[in-house]
């Protein structure tokens, strides 16, 4: 991690360079910036300056940025680890263990790192949906809203489900606000299936493609216009509508650019 409080001078160290190619990157996802970069990805990025990631763990859900002040792209829920690379003007640069989302959180939101053992299921209970919490913590709730980490749930279309009605919003990922693609991330989350945070990588990288004749299957992914949604039914699906997550017809969405389907 990276702290720009002033520190004492340091003795003069020999320098070495880096040669080679440096891949591509994406920021969202790879916690490398033109300055300052992930040690754990020194292998494959190049950077003026790599940082050890320190763990913590969130104390509140909050949004996350792509910069200072900037508009959300995603969120951190509480009890989410999050690895810190740099502390700067309130704010902690970093990625999200939980989804590998990169960007900037409020350093308050953040916390002493600790193991997280149970995660919340349900979308009315005392916490939103997706957080996390200690085994202290998890004494606390109903014993029908959350589930050991350990012991996920196997039907991640029966968590999207009963999402219907969860207001849409803009970055987020849980039941106080989501998204078309924080809905496929957080309902395979709950079932023990780690998926990227953004549509066009879990376009990508989700599952396998599926041909546009074959059948809809329940389950199966539905890329469209940039977005995502989850087939319930031959022609029923499940995705962040206008306002609210809704069911709809999947003639409704529009054209299907890419259908995914998990094992």
């Amino acid at each position: 991690m990276t702290d720009h409080r002033p520190k004492p001078a340091q003795p003069t160290r020999k320098r070495f360079a880096l040669t080679g190619h440096s891949h591509a990157y994406d920021p969202r996802v790879d916690a490398a910036r033109g300055d300052l970069a992930d040690l754990r990805l020194a292998d494959r990025i190049f950077a003026p300056h790599y940082a050890k990631a320190v763990a913590r763990n969130a104390v509140t859900r909050a949004p996350l940025l792509a910069a200072h002040g900037g508009d959300p792209v995603s969120e951190v829920l509480q009890g989410e680890r999050f690895d810190v690379l740099e502390l700067s003007h309130g704010y902690a640069w970093g990625m999200n263990a939980v989804d590998g989302a990169v960007g900037f959180v409020a350093m308050d939101a953040l916390g002493a790192p600790f193991d997280a053992t149970h995660v919340v299921c349900a979308p009315k209970a005392a916490l939103p949906m997706g957080s996390r919490l200690s085994a202290g913590q998890a004494d606390g709730f109903d014993a029908a809203a959350i589930r050991p980490l350990e012991a996920p749930a196997k039907d991640y279309v029966a968590l999207a489900e009963s999402l219907v009605g969860t207001p849409v919003v803009a970055g987020g990922r849980s039941s106080a606000g989501i998204d078309g693609a924080g809905l496929v991330s957080l309902a395979l989350s709950l079932a023990g299936i780690r998926a990227p945070r953004f549509a066009d990588i879990q376009a990508d990288t989700l599952g396998h493609a599926v041909d546009a004749d074959a059948p809809v299957l329940r389950g199966d992914l539905l890329f469209h216009g940039g977005d995502v949604a989850i087939a319930i039914g031959e022609s029923t699906a499940i995705h962040a509508g206008a306002e609210t997550v809704a069911r709809s017809d999947i003639a409704a969405l529009g054209p299907i650019d890419v259908r995914r389907r998990l094992p």
